[in-house]
């Protein structure tokens, strides 16, 4: 299905059954297929479960003067107040979950029933005080390192052909040009979503990759222990980056008792 975002883009999404509603966010240049393995364990389990595109990613539309991440957590919102979710679950990948920092920060008031975000550090720029941004980047040599990507391999062991299945017609139909979106990445990466973090009262889990080719998992200890109320933390052993379809298994059991327990 699509919706059409208050500056005209089209959002495509998918709803599946019914029950407490549970939103997934594809991260940088990805797909919402990349949760199959999640949407059916969610829905077995009794969650309504929203999956979407967001804008330049896959079958929605694209935005030619997409230069910050604002317009992302704005469709967030938009998306949700046009479906009437309430009380979501919010679970987003890599920049999805940056999307969530950001949601936390602009739509404070938006009841929330919990977010887990997985492998994203809060500020990705490194500097002397913060050793936990992606990779080694610091403000002076983002841009290149970025835009070069080197020959970083994002998965330990590269993921499941169930999942694949699903991701490789949707990557034919709707290429990703990494090129168009690097303003995009530019602004994700020159965020600092730590204060909000700090003070949030939504119980938030952040998810980690032992062998994550991008952050040092210590970060979420850093966050957790500046707000350990409301932040917990759970590393995941053999996984890189794409923690949900690399080690399924591991993550929904992890995802299961969060969203049990809250």
């Amino acid at each position: 299905m699509n919706f059409k975002t208050s500056d005209g883009v089209r959002i495509n999404y998918y709803v599946y059954g019914t029950g407490k509603p549970v939103v997934l966010i594809h991260g940088f240049g990805g797909y919402q297929q990349i949760w199959c393995l999640q949407i059916e364990n969610l829905i077995r389990q009794g969650y309504q479960v929203i999956t979407y595109d967001q804008r330049n990613h896959g079958a929605s539309g694209r935005d030619q003067n997409l230069t910050t991440i604002k317009p992302l957590i704005k469709d967030l919102y938009e998306l949700m107040m046009f479906l009437q979710i309430e009380n979501p679950f919010l679970i987003g990948h890599s920049m999805g979950a940056a999307v969530i920092y950001g949601f936390l920060t602009f739509y404070p008031d938006f009841p929330l029933r919990g977010v887990i975000s997985i492998d994203q550090s809060p500020k990705m720029l490194n500097t002397a005080q913060w050793q936990y941004g992606y990779m080694d980047v610091t403000r002076a040599s983002y841009k290149l390192k970025l835009r070069e990507h080197g020959n970083v391999r994002e998965t330990l062991n590269g993921v499941p052909a169930q999942v694949m299945s699903k991701l490789a017609p949707e990557k034919e139909m709707f290429p990703f040009v990494r090129t168009e979106n690097l303003p995009l990445l530019y602004d994700h990466a020159k965020r600092d979503w730590r204060s909000t973090l700090i003070n949030t009262h939504v119980a938030t889990l952040l998810v980690t990759a032992n062998q994550s080719p991008y952050f040092n998992g210590s970060f979420a200890d850093v966050m957790r222990d500046a707000n350990p109320e409301f932040i917990t933390h759970q590393a995941v052993d053999q996984s890189g980056h794409v923690v949900m379809a690399e080690q399924a298994k591991k993550f929904n059991e992890i995802m299961d008792k969060y969203l049990q327990g809250h």
